[in-house]
């Protein structure tokens, strides 16, 4: 869970320079770009020389491709073009030193593996044909030498066997697909066949001289060969993938593959004049959101974030869930977070509904509110809020037993504010007690951030512990016990932390805890104000229904315009009534608002401009 804004990201985009303006639109489009104007000017490096290096990846690529794991997309966190395509081919290069002789051993193991199994083929037939009994041996037939030879080809089956050379025999075996010959003739005439042979585009099955015994017996050493090759595969594929570790292949596939991409669809990749480069800021969480945006808008560009030059300042953004960033007009109200403070967003979806339902309990009203959000929000984005805050309505008008100001239509499961009004007031009370409470342990959080926990311990904690045992205190008097310690715990703090004359210190400590004591008294008090006003709803809809009983026949009408008096009258008075609790007695505690946030660049308005372009 993000409890405070983070740093925006720096952005390179190289852009055709054709495609320039329709880039930055798309880009302003998308509400996720800053540009920066200012940063000083980067060497970018050249991208003439990119073809070049990309012809030495196609090279490697032509030897070693089938022995390379699927790229992934690259990280988005890379450095120029240039540079990060040089990186990329050096660790393809020493990939390829390491994997090779391993790949040589694999393609030889895979060659010969490829024609164990065709010659097994051939003997799994041969088997069949032979009569019960034949002694024919292997071993034999294939090592007829020095004066003849044997020759075993494998041909299409309805492919014509070439002619032989006289004296020669032929024996051929029908396959699935193919179908196998056998040919036994003078040696002296081999290589001439062979040679007649590989014209016709027919494949040889070299003959191992191990094979030996029967047709049965042959295809057993074969199988004990194939297991042996299977076993060296599995080891030279065990040293490959450590191979692909070692040198981050599956990375540097992907950074090329990128820059494949990008060049391959830039004409003009080799010239300097036909590119552009904008840099800035960027709200998005990955580069590969704006490279979607820009893909989809059909321009020609690469968009990666970067290291930010030297001597730049991010720019903060709240990163928030979609449900909370509604709320995030709360702290802007005071200024951006800075890095180092917490951003109250998420938590203010539970608390700013919380507080206005409980003040504008009412299941009817509260509907009216939340229909109006959901229709809304398309024109004026910020009457999400109305959503939330409508449920809540809903839910305590429920517990309050109110629909549309009347209290005799559904039972309350929990009270009708006006029987019991101390509780009313008592609950928020307790509530912001604990809201409080959670603004001064923020605080100390965020001294945490700023390496100052140990001034926060010795001044603020102290604090937290007094304002606990004063409102103990009205509960037990055992408190008081507490209360000693805490006082006892700030004076100390006098010692520990700060410099100068002990008695001036000890008296501005005294003065400054009074100070704070006092305004979270004050601040305590405040929270009532929720319960007054779920009173004074309350109130209200009494009023409204007893001017609907004495009007008659016309009550529908009363009933009618008082409901929507208080909602439109009361809903607006109990939001900025949430909005100042929110601001002056949680926010005061632990929120400046002196971060700098990020500011998008504006999309163009092209009606504002054609409509400004026919008035005049």
């Amino acid at each position: 869970m993000a409890l405070r804004p983070e740093p925006a990201h720096w952005f390179d985009c190289l852009i055709a320079r054709d495609d320039l303006t329709v880039t930055v639109e798309t880009l302003a489009n998308s509400g996720q770009i800053q540009l920066e104007t200012r940063a000083a000017d980067e060497e970018t490096g050249t991208l003439t020389d990119l073809s070049a290096l990309l012809d030495e990846f196609h090279q490697l690529a032509s030897h070693y491709h089938l022995y390379w794991p699927q790229a992934v997309a690259p990280s988005t966190i890379t450095g120029k073009p240039a540079r990060t395509l040089h990186r990329a081919l050096q660790q393809l290069r020493l990939w390829a030193e390491q994997a090779d002789m391993p790949i040589r051993e694999l393609e030889r193991l895979q060659a010969e593996s490829t024609d164990l199994l065709h010659l097994r083929e051939w003997l799994q037939v041969l088997q069949t044909t032979l009569e019960t009994g034949s002694t024919l041996d292997i071993g034999e037939l294939f090592n007829t030498g020095p004066l003849l030879t044997t020759l075993l080809y494998r041909i299409a089956a309805q492919a014509e066997l070439p002619p032989l050379p006289p004296r020669w025999f032929a024996w051929e075996i029908a396959q699935q697909l193919d179908r196998d010959v056998l040919l036994i003739g003078p040696a002296a005439d081999a290589e001439q066949l062979a040679h007649d042979f590989s014209a016709h585009r027919v494949r040889r099955i070299p003959l191992p001289t191990w094979l030996h015994g029967s047709a049965r017996a042959a295809i057993s050493q074969i199988d004990a060969r194939l297991q042996i090759h299977a076993k060296r595969n599995k080891e030279l594929q065990r040293q490959l993938e450590a191979a692909h570790h070692e040198f981050g292949l599956t990375e540097a596939l992907g950074e090329i593959a990128r820059l494949d991409w990008f060049l391959r669809h830039v004409r003009y990749q080799t010239s300097g004049a036909n590119l552009a480069w904008i840099r800035g800021w960027s709200s998005a969480p990955d580069a590969d959101l704006l490279q979607d945006a820009l893909a989809t808008a059909g321009v020609r560009a690469l968009v990666q974030f970067s290291t930010p030059p030297k001597g730049t300042k991010a720019p903060l953004v709240l990163r928030n869930p979609r449900w909370a960033r509604a709320f995030e007009l709360f702290p802007r109200l005071l200024g951006m977070p800075s890095a180092t403070e917490t951003d109250p967003s998420r938590m203010l979806a539970l608390l700013v509904p919380l507080l206005f339902g409980y003040m504008f309990g009412d299941l009817g009203q509260g509907f009216v509110i939340l229909l109006a959000g959901l229709l809304l929000r398309r024109k004026w984005p910020q009457a999400v809020l109305l959503v939330p805050a409508g449920a809540s309505s809903m839910i305590f008008g429920v517990l309050f037993g109110s629909l549309f100001a009347r209290e005799d239509l559904i039972p309350a499961l929990w009270l009708h504010p006006v029987t019991e009004p101390l509780k009313v007031l008592g609950l928020p009370i307790a509530g912001g007690i604990a809201l409080l409470l959670l603004g001064l342990l923020l605080n100390g959080v965020q001294a945490g951030w700023r390496n100052e926990s140990r001034h926060w311990f010795w001044r603020e904690a102290p604090v937290i512990l007094i304002y606990v045992s004063i409102i103990a205190m009205f509960i037990t008097p055992g408190a008081k016990y507490a209360l000693m310690i805490g006082l006892g715990w700030s004076l100390l703090g006098v010692f520990v932390v700060g410099t100068g004359n002990i008695a001036v210190r000890i008296g501005l400590a005294a003065a400054e805890l009074f100070e704070q004591l006092f305004q979270l008294a004050v601040n305590t008090l405040s929270f009532a104000r929720v319960g007054a006003f779920a009173l004074a709803h309350a109130g209200l809809s009494q009023a409204i229904v007893s001017l609907a009983d004495v009007a008659g026949h016309g009550g529908w009408l009363v009933m009618l315009l008082g409901n929507l008096f208080i909602i439109a009258l009361e809903g607006l008075v109990v939001f900025i009534q949430t909005t100042r609790l929110v601001l002056f007695e949680f926010f005061i505690r632990f929120l400046r608002g002196e971060g700098q946030g990020f500011t998008p660049l504006p999309a163009p308005d092209y009606f504002a401009f054609t409509d400004t372009r026919s008035q005049s």
